[in-house]
């Protein structure tokens, strides 16, 4: 049975830190995620996000590298194609320059960005792929072919490309009666399409969009939890799906992360006064896709803004990367206006 063998902090330096993804290429671990001033708080563009990139051979020692361009960089994703490491992630800036990004009444427009990497350590500078408005939130490589989930104007579609640079819409996925917004998808030996698609107006759900090659023609099923940030990947004979859900949906048999004492939650307060709820409302987790349903596998220490992870299935063990406020009480100060978060790892042993 799948158990947490460890959970580490990686990274903390009183940012904002989240928005997390994973990959193990050329013999070395990968994190990527957004450094800034907080979720999605107003501000000037250079206090906004960048993203950082963390490597390291044998998950203990980590190099650093800073990937930036003149907007808000968040929710990067890797994609190994082999030869090269590439890295995609979407970037905002307000549409009325006089304007605050994400302030209130206040419009921004994003494109996506793409960064690429030979060694590990040189990165070439962020140039724009894909459709001005459409962010492809993640993307994914099958043999010789790489796919992206992408959103925008509350439409999902299926972008896909031989080379991370040149994309092409392949198909519309129906958002049924809600606004689409974040996916995770994976393809199965058998070439089928398993996309988790957060759904933005009903909190009580996530769908299930299921299509066969060519990929245009989906079946849409609603699940049984609410997925955000949701991640797919293939362990042993199972589809695991990563993501944020609220933590009332799981029922008494799951072992949810018991509540911290008195002290340290006003400790946390004290830094965040969201952190003073307890219970906790949302709980980063690990299910398993069974048909048109999830079953609970794990879920983590979680508190305040979390989620958002990335994956990486070995031979006797899943790595998982998130973000999580249960312990930035024990971290760097933010600055004034700033909000704390930081980044974790967790050893899953199968």
């Amino acid at each position: 049975m799948a158990h947490i063998k460890s959970i580490r902090k990686i990274y903390s330096d009183g940012r904002h830190n989240a928005f997390t993804d994973m990959e193990y290429w050329k013999g070395h671990y990968y994190v990527a995620f957004r450094n800034g001033n907080g979720h999605a708080r107003p501000g000037p563009l250079e206090v906004q996000g960048n993203i950082t990139v963390l490597r390291s051979k044998d998950l203990k020692e980590w190099e650093v590298c800073r990937i930036s361009t003149e907007g808000d960089d968040r929710d990067p994703s890797l994609l190994d194609m082999g030869d090269e490491l590439a890295l995609i992630f979407g970037s905002a800036v307000p549409q009325d320059p006089k304007r605050l990004l994400y302030e209130e009444g206040g419009k921004s427009r994003c494109q996506t960005q793409a960064a690429f990497t030979t060694d590990g350590t040189i990165w070439s500078s962020p140039q724009p792929v894909f459709e001005p408005g459409s962010w492809l939130w993640q993307v994914e490589r099958f043999g010789d072919t790489c796919y992206g989930a992408a959103y925008g104007g509350g439409a999902l579609t299926l972008a896909r490309s031989t080379d991370g640079r040149h994309w092409e819409t392949v198909s519309t996925i129906p958002a049924d009666k809600f606004r689409s917004t974040e996916a995770g998808f994976w393809v199965t030996e058998d070439e089928v399409m398993h996309l988790v698609d957060r759904a933005w107006e009903n909190p009580d759900m996530a769908l299930l969009a299921e299509a066969s090659p060519p990929y245009t023609d989906w079946k849409l099923t609603e699940l049984n939890y609410t997925v955000h940030c949701p991640v797919i990947r293939p362990v042993g004979d199972e589809l695991w799906v990563g993501g944020k859900t609220i933590t009332a949906q799981f029922p008494p048999s799951v072992h949810i992360p018991p509540e911290p004492s008195p002290e340290k939650i006003a400790s946390l307060t004290r830094q965040d006064a969201r952190l003073a709820k307890t219970p906790q409302d949302w709980h980063t987790a690990i299910w398993k896709l069974m048909g048109d349903r999830l079953e609970p596998i794990l879920v983590l220490p979680s508190r305040g803004d979390c989620g958002y992870p990335g994956l990486v299935e070995e031979e006797d063990r899943v790595l998982m990367s998130f973000y999580s406020q249960h312990d930035v009480d024990e971290g760097p100060e933010p600055q004034s206006g700033e909000c704390a978060n930081e980044i974790y790892l967790a050893e899953i042993a199968l």
